[in-house]
């Protein structure tokens, strides 16, 4: 197959989706050449001085990170072999699948990818970080953003996601399931900067170390500029980055695979396209849908004397949050980020007035710089974006911050919330704060897939339509936001893909050699979400809380008091509910019988299709640990203006103990006095995270209430209707 091609199949970058292709037809026997840019970065390589002329920069001396200003939004990636892993956080996420459009095909939601999430899992090597092994704790960072929410009703929001980090110790060398050597993470914080200690499972230690396995060739120091068709196959030129007077390369296959990542996928596949005409045939809506991931980034710095904020992994904790935005709701989840030291450093050399700031931060601010992490967020942004091509032939983005404006603003709130719950400044970088424009680390879309080459570019295994034999398998392909780190979705899709293509190429029955040894990996997030949707379902259109307290009359014996606090979750669900259900708790004192003890159950407030205007079903136990029954009533017999507001705050209170003897049932009538009822008016209070959203639920309530209170009239009292209590405040328990 491969006598006047160099090999069978050319991979265009070695990245999440291009490492995957190179194993997987490596592995089924295919001849591979793996194309890639940037170097191969080894142990110690990696930039840590404070000069940028320290491999820091592509563009400066083809280091380790690009930057691209695609003109509206700034986008990070890395050069080199094993592409994006070498500078990712590690997280090893899946997307919930309710937060997933109908732009998402049905090969790249989790009924049809779950088994390849496992499999990736597999390669990976993933698990939730532990303690530091240095220390046996979780780190500080870990602690405090796990605290946070701890006793709120978000604290199964947050969970520890899946990394892919080798842990355990940090000090012995061990082969992984590819055979590469890798050690337990030493915590330094330093992930994203390419970790010079051996525990990152970056790609070249995973999937491309399996590719070379099976006999895949790896070349560095090669940028892909076109792509052309020729005889059964296409011929790829590269240029030379560390030689830019080198001739030109070019390389032959029958086969290519695409994976340079989204923006250089793209500008490939428009150049070909557009400028240099070898790919007429690619789909009118190459470069639609591209989206940023929703990504945003601020910088938390927290006061006074704090623990090491920049140890462990990047990455340690997710936090999924699901609110309201007007009127839909929006999904993101925000991470704890260490702040390297280095590259802190590095900032520092660049940044004017060095003493000045230094002496700022310690004299005045009171802060060290290892006090500072970072707080990332990602979401469901619109996924409207196109790129097109400047006329210099690079990429450019047309993208609207409107589009998604839901998004930000919630993300932008969440900044002053977290900044009180940790005591902490928040910086938002000055792309955003000056200049509105976001950075993304997290490019994706553009080559959207589908069936039809009149709305989509590629097939669903990512062959391009008008060109066969011509594969995209990058982030190129997802069709909008994730809402999660996508790497782990990248090589899912990408794992099927390529599964297909080698099964089209004559090998039905194909599968990966690893299948057999993949356990079904936990999925942390997944409960996150589940929590959240659940919060939300209850919680929509905001709460509300107010309290009420009601008494016997001084005179009356034996005395009762009962405080109770009310807190209805969300006014939507409470509306909807025919009974109007609102949770009670508090305390109540029976004189002889139960001092402030608590007490706790269910208000139903003018329940539709019943007389009563209030029922009451509390329990609690006395001081003898035995439990009891409230059950009472509050009935409104007339408009008038006096009975109204007196059948409203007189409770008519039985109280029975629960398996035992009804005898003991005791009857009350407890009332709100004049000062109770002002308090009670005074703390309705609503519930939701901006001003005008509780506004809105305090008066949806009292509208509620109002109409309520004026429609409702019970039935006349007949000669035995008053046989629960025998008068105001009167004890009847010997009445049955």
């Amino acid at each position: 197959m491969t006598d006047h091609f160099d090999a069978d199949v050319i991979v265009v970058g070695s990245g999440f989706g291009g490492a995957v292709a190179a194993a997987r037809l490596a592995q089924a026997g295919f001849s591979v050449i793996v194309l890639e840019r940037g170097r191969r970065w080894r142990l110690g390589e990696f930039p840590r001085a404070p000069r940028l002329k320290d491999g820091w920069l592509w563009e400066l001396d083809r280091g380790l990170f690009d930057i691209r200003w695609l003109d509206t939004m700034g986008s990070v990636q890395a050069a080199g072999w094993g592409g994006g892993s070498l500078v990712y956080a590690n997280v090893f996420a899946r997307p919930f699948e309710e937060t997933l459009d109908d732009r998402w095909p049905d090969h790249l939601r989790r009924k049809e990818l779950d088994p390849y999430y496992d499999l990736a899992a597999h390669m990976m090597g993933v698990a939730p970080v532990g303690e530091d092994p240095r220390t046996g704790k979780a780190t500080p960072r870990t602690r405090l953003l796990e605290q946070l929410l701890a006793h709120s009703d978000k604290a199964e929001a947050t969970v520890r996601p899946n990394l892919a980090v080798t842990f355990g110790d940090p000090d012995t060398w061990r082969p992984n399931v590819h055979g590469a050597e890798r050690r337990g993470c030493a915590f330094v914080g330093e992930c994203i900067i390419g970790c010079d200690h051996g525990a990152k499972n970056t790609l070249d230690h995973t999937y491309l170390t399996a590719a070379e396995t099976a006999g895949a060739r790896g070349v560095t120091d090669a940028q892909v500029q076109r792509i052309e068709p020729r005889d059964d196959g296409y011929i790829v030129t590269t240029s030379t980055p560390t030689d830019p007077d080198a001739p030109l390369r070019e390389w032959t296959a029958s086969k290519v695979v695409l994976a340079a990542g989204a923006v250089a996928t793209n500008e490939i596949l428009l150049r070909s396209r557009d400028i240099h005409g070898t790919l007429p045939g690619l789909s009118r809506h190459l470069g639609h849908g591209f989206s940023g991931n929703g990504d945003f980034l601020t910088l938390a710095e927290l006061r006074g004397e704090r623990d090491d904020m920049t140890t462990g992994p990047t990455i340690t904790t997710n936090t999924v949050l699901d609110v309201p935005e007007g009127r839909r709701p929006v999904w993101y989840q925000v991470q704890d980020g260490a702040f390297p030291p280095p590259l802190n450093a590095l900032l520092d050399t660049l940044l004017p007035a060095r003493k000045a700031r230094d002496w700022w931060r310690r004299s005045v601010r009171k802060t060290h710089p290892r006090q500072t992490f970072a707080v990332l967020a990602m979401g469901k942004d619109s996924g409207k974006g196109r790129l097109r091509l400047d006329a210099g032939g690079d990429a450019t983005l047309s993208w609207n911050n409107r589009w998604q404006a839901a998004l930000y603003r919630s993300q932008v709130r969440v900044g002053p919330a977290v900044a009180k719950l940790l005591d902490a400044r928040l910086y938002n970088p000055f792309t955003w704060s000056v200049l509105r424009r976001t950075i993304t680390v997290h490019p994706l879309g553009g080559v959207r897939p589908g069936p039809d080459p009149a709305t989509s570019v590629v097939d669903e295994a990512g062959e391009a339509h008008g060109h066969p034999g011509l594969y995209v398998m990058d982030g190129a392909v997802l069709p909008a936001a994730t809402g999660v780190n996508p790497s782990a979705t990248i090589l899912a899709a990408a794992e099927r893909a390529i599964e297909t293509v080698i099964r089209r190429s004559g090998r039905p029955d194909w599968r990966a050699p690893e299948w057999g040894a993949v356990v079904p990996a936990d999925v942390p997030e997944d409960a996150a979400f589940t929590s959240q949707s659940r919060l939300r379902n209850a919680t929509k259109g905001d709460g509300l809380v107010f309290e009420e307290r009601m008494t016997t009359g001084r005179r009356r014996h034996p005395r009762v008091v009962l405080t109770l606090k009310a807190e209805i979750p969300g006014m939507d669900p409470f509306l909807a509910d025919r009974a109007h259900t609102v949770p009670m708790r508090g305390v109540i004192d029976i004189e002889e019988l139960a001092t402030r003890m608590p007490i706790s159950g269910t208000l139903s407030l003018f329940p539709r299709g019943e007389h009563e205007a209030m029922s009451y079903a509390l329990r609690f136990h006395d001081d003898e640990g035995d439990p009891w029954l409230l059950s009472g009533t509050k009935t409104v017999r007339s408009r008038n203006p006096v009975e109204l507001l007196t059948g409203l705050t007189r409770l008519r209170t039985r109280i029975t103990p629960i398996d035992a003897d009804t005898s003991e049932s005791r009857r009350f009538v407890l009332t709100i006095g004049p000062a109770d009822l002002a308090r009670l008016g005074t703390s309705i209070s609503g519930r939701g995270f901006t001003r005008t959203r509780r506004l809105r639920a305090s008066a949806r309530f009292l509208s509620f209430f109002a109409t309520s209170a004026l429609r409702r009239r019970g039935p006349r009292p007949t000669d035995g209707a008053h046989d629960a209590v025998t008068g105001p405040g009167e004890e009847a328990s010997s009445r049955r």
